[in-house]
């Protein structure tokens, strides 16, 4: 038997198509993406050389995501013939692998092809050309063995690192640059394409969060440079600055940037992380890692997990924490997730195609909530779906990612449909556009690594000082629940939120706990930004050492972007005096806020 595995997101050309990595913990593999917003994307292609002519059988591994209407439906074609199989609506929503039927190859390279038919999300994971008729292993070991089976290149190792850096958000790119700049041969792993997390343009979250604060406003040294200033309206930036954020990152000599790049199993020595192993998602290429110290800034905390780092999950209790904002009993329901969406007016009418398949959206109130209402109306867009359009509060956003979003999806598609082509307005709406949908999630909570200070609500609003604060929160304690009217409607489905600060929330709270907080600026203190389980691993983002209630204010993105910058500054400390991160705190805490406070002393005055 002979068989060729092709990743869809190694294809040559991706055409209209992207490449969906928010999965790979769950799948085993990024995939690609045909987000068109209903209307068809161009075709992605790749070349590939079989090693016999003759009959070959065609496998796709795919998924039909909204089972059993198939909106994502897409056809291969081989050498510009289009198979007659149609993939994408034939499941049952799992992955799985489905018969393409028989293909006949001569001896020159075949052109592979993915066409999309209806722009609505349809997604192929890989293609298997096989001489046999036998199906490629459905899931599991198995397939992960066929994957590592058809890995083209062995590995190779890049030089020893002092800081490497998992994570290319604001609070990894603070670290990563803020030590390169301080003399560490440093590595930036980021899993996507382009830089930024959420604020970059495939995400679109508006950075927010003061600076500037005692004790150490050379926090933001690096993140004023990452902020453009763009303004945002419902928490959605309309434009982006990815050229300035990619441009501040290659001009450090000493950062290695590795951008599509999966970071998959790391290496430990009495309970140190030695090295990480990471995979490019394009070329397939595996490379090892070793450093003497790693930071933790994915947000979903998934190198921590991998090292076997202590973290939590969900709300803790109130007996557990005292706290007044959580709830009488732990559960576990997190912040929940956004796509941002917007639309804008054209010259002349605009149709959009009926989504029977999306949440059955029948009249403005299914939608439509308490303040902050929508639309935001921006300029010359008639609708912006900003950040209360919000799911997924009791499902884990590091492992059902593409649930979620794909929940959110069908909201957004099935109120579109409504106000395009059924509602009494539709009329008001006929050049209205759907212009944009981020395709990637927009989380804000998951793990949370434990350190050896867990932040609480009692640090924060009673302003309880700390020897090591070192990094100044200010925004408020933004908890998010699901909006009571839109769980009415749609029970266990709700995809719209409400906070603290709507207008109404008394008249609307039922059972929620809590009221609307302020915090004033407030140094978090830096055995937060540690593992208290993994001697050398920092972290930074939304995966800190926090209870629930407690990341609410803490986790904006200029505030982990100066965590960020803390965590490369000590990185260089711990370095330069042969230490951990707890041993900087406990034998060296001077010397680290001396660095804060004046990034630029000479080493010879610690």
């Amino acid at each position: 038997m002979t068989s060729i595995l092709i990743e869809a997101e190694s294809f040559t050309e991706l055409g209209g198509w992207v490449i969906d990595p928010q999965s790979i913990a769950s799948i085993g593999s990024a995939y690609l993406l045909a987000h068109g917003l209903g209307k068809p994307v161009s075709d992605a292609w790749t070349s590939v050389q079989l090693p016999h002519p003759g009959l070959w059988r065609l496998w796709v591994r795919t998924r039909d995501w909204t089972p059993p209407h198939g909106p994502g439906l897409f056809r291969v074609s081989v050498n510009g013939v289009a198979q007659s199989h149609i993939f994408g609506g034939n499941g049952n929503g799992t992955w799985a692998w489905h018969d393409g039927g028989s293909i006949v190859s001569g001896s020159e390279p075949c052109i592979i092809a993915l066409q999309d038919l209806t722009g609505f999300d349809g997604r192929c994971d890989c293609l298997v050309l096989s001489d046999t008729t036998d199906p490629p292993p459905a899931d599991g070991p198995a397939l992960h063995a066929l994957r590592q089976h058809h890995q083209t290149t062995p590995p190779d190792s890049l030089e020893p690192f002092d800081l490497v850096v998992a994570g290319g958000g604001f609070a990894g790119i603070c670290a990563a640059v803020t030590a390169a700049r301080h003399g560490l041969r440093t590595a930036l792993i980021h899993d996507r394409p382009i830089l930024g997390g959420m604020a970059s343009s495939d995400v679109r979250v508006g950075p927010i969060g003061q600076v500037d604060h005692p004790p150490f406003p050379r926090n933001a040294d690096v993140v004023r440079q990452l902020d453009s200033g763009i303004p945002s309206s419902g928490g959605v930036r309309q434009s982006h600055n990815d050229e300035q954020i990619l441009a501040l990152v290659r001009a450090e000599p000493l950062l290695t940037c590795l951008p599509e790049t999966h970071l998959h199993a790391v290496d430990l020595h009495h309970e140190r992380i030695t090295s990480v192993h990471v995979r490019n998602l394009r070329t397939g290429h595996t490379s090892r890692l070793t450093g003497t110290f790693f930071a933790d800034c994915t947000g979903d905390a998934h190198l921590g997990l991998l090292a076997g780092a202590e973290w939590r999950s969900g709300r803790e209790s109130r007996s557990d924490t005292g706290e007044s904002l959580a709830p009488i009993t732990a559960d576990r329901q997190v912040l929940g997730n956004t796509n941002y969406w917007r639309c804008i007016n054209e010259p002349e009418p605009v149709g959009f195609p009926a989504c029977p398949w999306a949440l059955p959206i029948h009249s403005d109130a299914d939608f439509e909530v308490s303040l902050p209402k929508w639309p935001v109306k921006i300029q010359d867009m008639p609708f912006v779906g900003g950040w209360n359009w919000e799911s997924g509060f009791f499902q884990d956003a590091a492992t059902e990612a593409e649930a979620i979003r794909d929940h959110n999806l069908r909201a957004i598609f099935g109120t579109w449909d409504w106000l395009k082509n059924r509602s009494p307005r539709r009329h008001e709406l006929a050049n209205a556009r759907l212009e944009w949908i981020g395709h990637i999630l927009g989380k804000r909570e998951s793990r949370r690594l434990m350190g050896d200070h867990i932040l609480t609500q009692h640090d924060l609003e009673q302003g309880r000082s700390y020897p090591d604060g070192c990094v100044t929160a200010t925004w408020y304690f933004d908890l998010h629940f699901p909006h009571p009217e839109n769980a009415a409607r749609f029970p266990g489905q709700e995809f719209r939120s409400m906070a603290y600060d709507d207008p109404h929330f008394e008249q609307l709270r039922g059972a929620i706990p809590g009221k609307y907080t302020p915090i004033k600026p407030y140094a978090i203190p830096f055995r937060c930004l540690y593992s208290r389980t993994v001697p050398n691993l920092f972290m930074a983002g939304r995966n800190i050492s926090v209870t629930h209630v407690a990341l609410a204010p803490v986790r904006t993105q200029m505030t982990t972007g100066m965590m960020g910058t803390v965590v490369g500054r000590a990185a260089w400390l711990c370095q330069f005096l042969g230490v951990e991160p707890r041993g900087l705190y406990t034998d060296h805490l001077a010397r680290l806020l001396q660095v804060l406070a004046d990034p630029e002393c000479e080493p010879a005055s610690l």
